[in-house]
Formats: structure tokens, sequence, C-alpha cells
């Protein structure tokens, strides 16, 4: 009987193991919950507009923290090697603006960088767009398009968006988050934008958000992972890095 017992408590362990390691061959490039109650400065740069704070709405999934910013600029990651990647993260495009903003391919923070925008219904910018920029040299190149097929997104909504990000060529889909978190292996997401920049002037760099004077946004659950991973696997013989996904979805 005795080892028997050690047996069970060994196999026990064991399968903890294999349920909590991460795979050391995932191909998750970045993740961020907003959950340290303020910005974690070793994934971003410091920035006085980003807020760390509690969410107003009751969705499971944003946790404790989300991060809030209203004007600033561009702020990104540290890390400034991304290319050819799916780029995912929850958006709020508050009614003080109705609008998102997100960095791209940034090579500084002020100069020279992709911004791309979900311009939600009742926008003063193209409402129901998706308005592509190119930012070259300290100047503005906008580039806006309706959304496919008559998609809207609405403000005071939180969205669940995912980028595809190769060669230069931007696909974006959305559902709400709502929906999304309930499955996110199985949500079935919408297309709404697809452009590629014919200029072809960032191949890689940062990640990360803008947002300029009379806008606010909020943002959370930042995933960057390579195309054809699965960052939501939640069988123990699939990759299990993104714990704080499938920890968030069972609260």
């Amino acid at each position: 009987m005795q080892h028997l017992k050690y047996g069970l408590v060994s196999g026990l362990l064991l399968v903890c193991l294999i349920v909590t390691i991460p795979d050391a061959n995932a191909k998750v490039l970045f993740e961020e919950d907003f959950e340290g109650g303020k910005l974690d400065e070793t994934k971003w740069h410091p920035k006085a507009e980003w807020k760390i704070m509690k969410p107003e709405e009751k969705l499971a999934a944003l946790g404790k923290g989300i991060m809030d910013t209203a004007a600033g600029q561009a702020n990104t990651t540290k890390k400034k090697d991304f290319k050819d990647f799916v780029f995912e993260a929850d958006f709020n495009a508050k009614k003080d603006g109705k609008i998102t903003g997100f960095v791209f391919a940034a090579q500084d923070l002020a100069n020279n960088f992709y911004m791309h925008q979900i311009s939600a219904t009742g926008s003063g910018h193209t409402p129901n767009n998706l308005r592509w920029h190119i930012r070259l040299k300290g100047a503005w190149q906008v580039f806006p398009e309706a959304f496919l097929k008559g998609e809207k997104v609405d403000p005071e909504i939180w969205y669940r968006s995912r980028w595809f990000i190769k060669n230069y060529n931007f696909k974006v889909f959305v559902l709400e988050s709502e929906d999304f978190w309930k499955d996110p292996r199985g949500a079935k997401m919408r297309k709404i934008a697809d452009w590629t920049d014919k200029s072809r002037q960032f191949r890689s760099g940062a990640v990360g958000f803008r947002a300029s004077g009379g806008e606010h946004m909020q943002y959370d659950n930042v995933l960057v992972y390579e195309d054809g991973d699965d960052p939501f696997a939640v069988d123990v013989s699939d990759k299990v890095t993104t714990k704080w996904a499938k920890i968030k979805t069972r609260k």
C-alpha cells in the first residue's frame, strides 16, 4: 500500500507538471494582461498617459486590470523585432473620440511606424472605417477604407481584435469580447479590413497603441504569436503558454 500511495502522488505531480509547464517550443512572442497594477516597464516604454485601472465592465476576461489612455501619442513594446505575426488585443473605443489606434512595425516612438485606427460608429473621422496610416519621417499618410461587407464597430463595447501581418499586408478581424472569450479556439471572428502597403515602408518593428488629444480608448489581453500557432490550446498535449487567457475564461 505504501508503494501504491507514493506511486499515486508521483503520478499526480507529473500530471500537474504537464498541465502547468509551458511548451518550450511554443511560438508566443509577447503577452500582456495589465494585471500588475502599474505599467510593466520591462515590456513597455514609460508613458504617463497610460493608466492601469480596474475595468468598469463585468467581463471576466478583463480580470482586474486594463490599460486606459487618452492622448500621449504612440507608445510601444521594448521588443522591436516583430516580423510576420498575429497580434490580438481586446479594445474599447470610448465615447470621447470613438476611435482606437494600433501601432505596428515601429522604428521609433515618434516618427516612423504604421498606425491603424479602428474608427467606430459616430466617430468624427470616417466612422466604421479602418484608417490605415503610415508615419514616415514625422509626416502622416492616411488611407481610410470602409469596413468590409458593411460591418460596424460600436463605441463603449469591448471587442477582440485579431491582426494578421505578413509581407506589408494587414488583415483585421473582430468579435465582441464577451462572445470571443466564451470559446477562444472556436470563436468565429468577422473580417473587417484588408490592406497592403504598396510602398513597403517597414518590414518589422515594435507594436503598441496610440491616442491623440480628444481620443479615449482602452485595451487588454495583448497577445503576439507566430501565424499557425494555437495560443488558446487547452489539451495537455498542446501548447499552454498563455495561462492567463485560460485562467481568465474560467473565472
